[in-house]
């Protein structure tokens, strides 16, 4: 399995976990506004998400789809868990497409910054962007109150699902 394989499928666990963890909580905790983050469990996982939907866009350079986000009705975490699979699919699709026709050193432009930088990159960057905001996710279910929290790392990863 390739690295970027890895770090595809690292991303799915870490994030259905979070959203498998929230199935226990009542729509107003998971709705709950914290001081960090997008700002709710509900916010900062649908973000995630979302992010992957537009930044499959963007590396495969199709048109940009309207964000997830802008919904105004709030998602079940079982509606999010439906569409983090379809990210998923979609993103691994075109990462590892990029990977086989090796284009991870082609540049490309997102249509909100100035700067150039390599698909490569660009995959590092959601690949990342997840990790950054499954910390604070796993933050606010503390504050929650929630036990037992799980590691979310790519070791715990490959153990549990090997």
């Amino acid at each position: 399995m390739s690295t970027s394989h890895r770090l595809l499928q690292h991303n799915l666990w870490a994030t259905r976990i979070l959203l498998e963890r929230c199935r226990a909580l009542t729509p107003d905790q998971f709705r709950q506004r914290f001081d960090i983050g997008p700002g709710s469990l509900h916010d900062t996982l649908r973000h995630v998400v979302g992010a992957m939907f537009r930044w499959a866009d963007r590396i495969a350079d199709r048109p940009v789809r309207e964000s997830i986000e802008r919904a105004p009705q709030p998602r079940t975490p079982d509606e999010l868990l439906e569409l983090l699979a379809q990210a998923h699919r979609e993103l691994e699709e075109v990462a590892l497409r990029v990977e086989r026709e090796g284009r991870h050193d082609d540049l490309m432009q997102a249509e909100f910054r100035l700067e150039r930088f390599t698909r490569g990159t660009a995959i590092v960057h959601v690949l990342t962007h997840g990790m950054h905001h499954r910390a604070q996710a796993l933050n606010m279910l503390r504050r929650l109150g929630v036990g037992d929290l799980p590691a979310l790392d790519a070791i715990e990863w490959e153990v549990r699902t090997r």
